[in-house]
């Protein structure tokens, strides 16, 4: 069974459509043939990645997403991925593209992550973004709206 948990850690003006972005998550898992997951989705805001970046990583910096893997060896996948929803503000704007597709990229750029992908060298990052936009064609209607103030 695969159990998603989404938690908006972001506030009141953040909504989405949980079984799209359950749909889409699934989706992928399935490629590789994951039956059995645990994952959260915990949407918060820049602080909060840049405090775990520091507290596991020991790096000072931003970042849109964050991915562990919690599972020990043997067992069913299971993992937290955490998104801040400043970030993908920020890259929907850098890259031109909407808030929804730049979540939808996060969402599935963290899933890879679970699934053991990485993207510590420019091949690493050329083949997560060739899978990134072979799933983003998935699921096209909008999963994430945000109120502006």
């Amino acid at each position: 069974m695969i159990d998603i948990n989404i938690i908006n850690d972001y506030g009141n003006k953040l909504s989405f459509k949980n079984q799209l972005i359950n749909s889409l998550i699934e989706y992928i898992l399935s490629k590789y043939n994951i039956l059995d997951a645990q994952i959260s989705i915990i949407i918060s805001n820049k602080t909060l990645l840049n405090k775990l970046k520091k507290d596991y990583f020991s790096l000072n910096h931003f970042t849109d997403v964050i991915a562990f893997n919690l599972e020990n060896d043997g067992e069913p996948l299971d993992g937290e991925i955490y998104i801040s929803i400043d970030d993908v503000l920020d890259n929907s704007k850098q890259y031109k593209v909407t808030f929804n597709n730049e979540f939808k990229r996060i969402i599935i750029h963290g899933v890879l992550h679970l699934l053991g992908f990485e993207d510590e060298t420019e091949q690493d990052k050329n083949k997560m973004t060739e899978l990134e936009n072979i799933n983003m064609r998935f699921i096209s209607e909008e999963i994430i709206f945000l109120k502006q103030k």
